[in-house]
């Protein structure tokens, strides 16, 4: 990560989508709500799970707790084509979409549209729709810092 944006602080989500085939699942570091009922997510164009991403589809939004690290570093790192990303982590299923047991906030989105982010298009932007009520639990929230000072050996 370039030291240039170190100052910014961003969340750790788990993005989880259902095909016909698989569950697959991929970290965001870049969600914001845009209004009371739409977000904006930033996902790597080269994201296998984020290429399920079509106009319509439904899929979760998971905040992940400080306690959740290795989910982030194995969902962030891995494609979902290498590994399992959710063996072992419990989940539940309601209307085909899958969500975390445990996570800080929880919710179900929808797809709206897309829009290129940069000159190279290697940032995909999400405009997703908020169609279930977020469901909290208590719990800190795990930032994107945590994760890079783990993996640097800073933990």
């Amino acid at each position: 990560m370039s030291k240039a944006l170190s100052p910014l602080v961003y969340g750790c989500y788990l993005v989880i989508v259902k095909d016909a085939h698989k569950t697959s699942s991929m970290v965001c570091s870049w969600a914001t709500q845009v209004s009371g009922r739409h977000i904006l997510l930033c996902i790597g164009a080269q994201s296998e799970t984020g290429s399920l991403l079509k106009e319509g589809t439904r899929f979760s939004l998971n905040v992940l707790l400080r306690d959740q690290l290795a989910l982030a570093g194995l969902a962030g790192r891995k494609h979902s084509s290498e590994v399992d990303k959710l063996a072992g982590v419990p989940v539940t299923e309601k209307d085909g979409v899958v969500t975390l047991r445990r996570a800080m906030k929880t919710m179900t989105c929808q797809v709206l549209g897309f829009f290129d982010i940069a000159p190279s298009k290697a940032t995909r932007g999400v405009l997703a729709e908020i169609v279930s009520p977020a469901e909290e639990q208590e719990g800190e929230p795990l930032l994107l810092d945590d994760v890079y000072r783990a993996e640097s050996g800073g933990a």
